[in-house]
């Protein structure tokens, strides 16, 4: 097949297409009709070129996606069934959520007659003795850990640290330089998305939190030359700035390293927000989790988990965690078994975003660090602030038509009755207690509206 021969059509002028555009739309102002600006304050044009497009290499984009399943480290029986169960499936990466330690020798048993198993854990509290033996033996099963301690996401989660805080780095330090080829350092960068905070407020303050953890832990010491950053993050149902999301943070994360004269690879752990869930009409989740998921295999997340339908106001349940695994499998086997980030490559829309996105965030990490660090800002409740107007911002949107939720603001189904189907409180908890600092608070965009349909229902 010969190539092909474009050299009779004229080359492209961006001023030509945009005087063609003013023309068709009939003396309507181009600026106001088609230029709209999300809520990151990115003007989004009606069409982008190579003329117009920076489009840098993004480092650290991987090859392949891993499917991982979250599990609850609970019940032992229950644990035991649901690994088994889902190692029979195919899955091999393991999304572990742990209030308490559990026993290494015996959970990582389960995965003995199996190759290349990825464990990401999620501890809500440190252990150091306890974290010790469980690299030991994921080191002896062969098993890719990741330990993503995150001291820092918990302070800002419970407004306390999770001991006393000179005892929190002194030992994540030791852990660090003694195993610098295991991923122990992670950024739930997912709680403020779950928060309201905007993607440029979640790259920056995801870049912040890392650099003072960094700093932290350099007071014990210095650092390994070379080791892996975590980053969690939650995503949403708006498609390409999702995209560009994720890419924006691995184009950030070298100056991390650069800062501290280190070199810092970008891990991603992707998962749906639960921000964006909705107790109505909560079947459009399915499409929103869809969406996410394929959004964080274009942006390059290394691992994607994905959450059932119901998993904010519903038990766990066998049906609704199928269906979560089924849109893995689905977009694993039929739609992304031959496609990587990389072909988002050379994408003009794409790349705009991921370029604004990353400027941006860059220029409100360097205002945090000038002001005295992540650490000083949510103690002085300037983070939390912030979230709480963008969050409010949002809310005020949905309630002027401006942003739409299916089923919520717009379509919904006015006889759909909630009512006695909720099992789990999906809504912002109030239960104030003394913290340290003002924690930041998982906000779900739409529970201003559901609870006012639930209050309606029990009047009815």
């Amino acid at each position: 097949m010969s190539a092909l021969d474009f050299s009779e059509f004229n080359g492209f002028d961006d001023k030509l297409w945009k005087q063609q555009i003013q023309m068709d739309l009939n003396g309507k102002d181009y600026n106001q009709a088609l230029i709209w600006e999300s809520p990151d304050g990115i003007a989004v044009q009606p069409f982008y070129t190579k003329n117009n497009t920076k489009v840098p290499s993004i480092p650290d984009l991987p090859d392949a996606w891993a499917h991982t399943t979250q599990i609850y480290m609970g019940d032992k029986n229950v644990v035991e069934q649901l690994i088994v169960q889902k190692l029979k499936q195919g899955i091999r990466s393991f999304h572990l959520v742990c209030d308490e330690p559990f026993e290494p020798a015996v959970v990582l048993n389960y995965f003995a007659s199996y190759s290349s198993i990825q464990l990401i854990l999620d501890c809500n509290f440190l252990n150091k003795t306890w974290l010790i033996e469980l690299i030991e033996k994921a080191k002896g099963a062969k098993v890719a850990l990741y330990l993503n301690q995150d001291p820092l996401h918990h302070l800002a989660k419970t407004g306390n640290w999770p001991t006393h805080p000179d005892n929190v780095f002194k030992p994540l330090h030791e852990i660090l330089t003694q195993n610098s080829e295991i991923s122990c350092l992670g950024v739930h960068a997912i709680l403020y998305a779950e928060s309201g905070a905007s993607n440029v407020q979640q790259l920056a303050y995801g870049m912040a939190q890392a650099n003072e953890t960094l700093e932290q832990l350099s007071g014990y010491g210095p650092l390994p030359k070379s080791f892996s950053l975590n980053f969690s993050f939650g995503l949403g149902p708006n498609y390409f700035f999702e995209i560009a999301k994720l890419r924006a943070m691995r184009r950030l994360c070298p100056l991390l390293g650069r800062i501290h004269d280190i070199e810092i690879k970008c891990h991603i752990t992707a998962l749906p927000a639960q921000r964006f869930m909705t107790v109505y009409d909560f079947n459009n989740n399915l499409l929103r989790h869809t969406s996410a998921m394929m959004a964080g295999i274009l942006g390059g997340a290394n691992a994607l988990c994905n959450l059932p339908y119901d998993h904010h106001y519903k038990k766990s349940h066998e049906f609704s965690q199928s269906l979560a695994e089924n849109q893995l499998f689905i977009l694993e086997s039929e739609a992304f078994q031959d496609i990587d980030a990389r072909v988002t490559n050379g994408a003009y829309y794409i790349e705009q975003l991921t370029e604004k996105l990353a400027e941006q965030a860059l220029t409100l990490f360097k205002s945090i660090e000038a002001s005295g660090g992540w650490l000083k800002a949510i103690k002085q409740g300037t983070l939390q602030r912030k979230i709480k107007e963008q969050h409010e911002k949002s809310v005020r949107a949905l309630e002027s038509l401006d942003a739409v939720v299916v089923g919520v603001n717009k379509y919904a189904d006015a006889t759909q009755k909630m009512q006695g189907q909720i099992e789990l409180y999906p809504f912002q908890k109030m239960n104030p207690q003394k913290t340290l600092v003002a924690p930041i608070v998982a906000r779900r965009l739409t529970q201003k509206f559901e609870l006012q349909r639930l209050n309606d229902e029990k009047q009815a």
